[in-house]
């Protein structure tokens, strides 16, 4: 399982979720499913926009979780 840490990467960044929002345009509804880990299938050009709006690694970003 690929676990999004997005809402981790916020709280180190000291930034919010209206803030990603109005840097990226990404819908505030994905936004916040991709916080809660309620979207499962996150695309590679969003996780590009998150990665380059908050300087975070995809290291950062994603993290593997074995099943």
């Amino acid at each position: 399982m690929i676990k999004v840490k997005l809402r981790e990467v916020l709280w180190e960044k000291n930034m919010s979720a209206a803030e990603i929002n109005r840097l990226t345009g990404l819908n505030k509804a994905n936004l916040s499913n991709i916080m809660r880990g309620k979207h499962t299938n996150v695309g590679l050009d969003t996780i590009n926009l998150i990665c380059k709006c908050t300087g975070c690694t995809l290291h950062e970003l994603l993290e593997y979780i074995p099943d």
